[in-house]
């Protein structure tokens, strides 16, 4: 028998909620870099870059602005990664570097994924070929050195006379470029470019038919060079008597770092002379 007034309803069972999983917070940090860099005849500002990462990985962005000083339309077609001493990493799927107009300059920013092993503070950004020249630029200047490729402005001075040939020289300047072919020189080279002017001392009419035959580089080895024979690295001309034509060069290859004593050789036919000249150790960046 089941007594009046009594309930037959259950205590309802407890509802259990599982605890939420929290959720990393990604930690954004700032890097200014305020880098300028020179490769393959264009000018690379490195300004900034910013890291969201949490535990798992996330992203790097890395805004930079090309200036394309030339004559011509330049594009920066070279590998541009991220490297923190143990990963390289490439930029996002997709992303184009842009060509640059004659005289232009383009701005972007270049993300690349990374995992949660990359250590960012160790991190630099490295453009170019591993057999060239490569620009780096660290985001902490303590983790790797940077290397900008500046061009080095030599102050050279000195004459000499072969023959009926006088040549002065006047100035110089080292780099790891050919900016006028947008090319990057390799890894052991670097171009080497003498300014001077030359006159001729003799009365022929005609003049004297200045060309790559009448200039050479001795190298701190003692090797005898000739310009590099691409048709922009020899100045040619004929010289009148008496008459002084300034702004010629010659352009020459030499070995990485550049420093020694060097000879510019000044030629006319069987007579030789030289105007010799020291380069220093380049100061760090270059």
């Amino acid at each position: 028998m089941i007594a009046a007034g009594c309930s037959l309803d259950a205590t309802p069972a407890p509802v259990i909620t599982a605890a939420a999983t929290p959720v990393p917070t990604p930690v954004t940090t700032a890097y200014q870099l305020d880098a300028t860099a020179w490769y393959a005849g264009l000018v690379i500002n490195i300004d900034s870059a910013t890291s969201v990462i949490d535990e798992g990985g996330g992203f790097v962005d890395v805004d930079i602005r090309l200036e394309n000083p030339g004559a011509d339309v330049a594009t920066l077609g070279v590998p541009i990664q991220l490297d923190d001493g143990s990963q390289t990493v490439e930029p996002v799927r997709g992303t184009v570097v842009p060509d640059i107009e004659a005289g232009g300059s383009v701005a972007m920013t270049i993300q690349f994924d990374v995992d949660g092993t990359f250590d960012v503070a160790a991190a630099a950004v490295r453009i170019g070929r591993p057999e060239e020249h490569v620009v780096i630029v660290p985001f902490i200047e303590s983790a790797q050195p940077r290397v900008t490729l500046d061009p080095v402005p030599l102050a050279l001075a000195g004459k000499a006379t072969a023959g009926a040939l006088t040549v002065t020289l006047t100035s110089g300047e080292i780099r790891a470029d050919i900016p006028d072919w947008a090319l990057e020189l390799p890894a052991d080279t670097l171009a080497l470019t003498v300014f001077y002017s030359a006159r001729y001392r003799g009365t022929f009419a005609g003049g004297f038919a200045f060309t790559g035959a009448n200039v050479g580089l001795s190298l701190p080895d003692g090797s005898v060079v000739s310009a590099r024979a691409d048709g922009h690295s020899q100045s040619t001309v004929v010289l009148k008597p008496a008459v002084t034509v300034p702004n010629l060069l010659a352009r020459f290859d030499v070995p990485d770092p550049g420093t020694g004593t060097y000879s510019l050789i000044v030629r006319d036919g069987s007579k030789r002379s030289s105007i010799p000249f020291t380069i220093k150790p380049r100061v760090p960046g270059g």
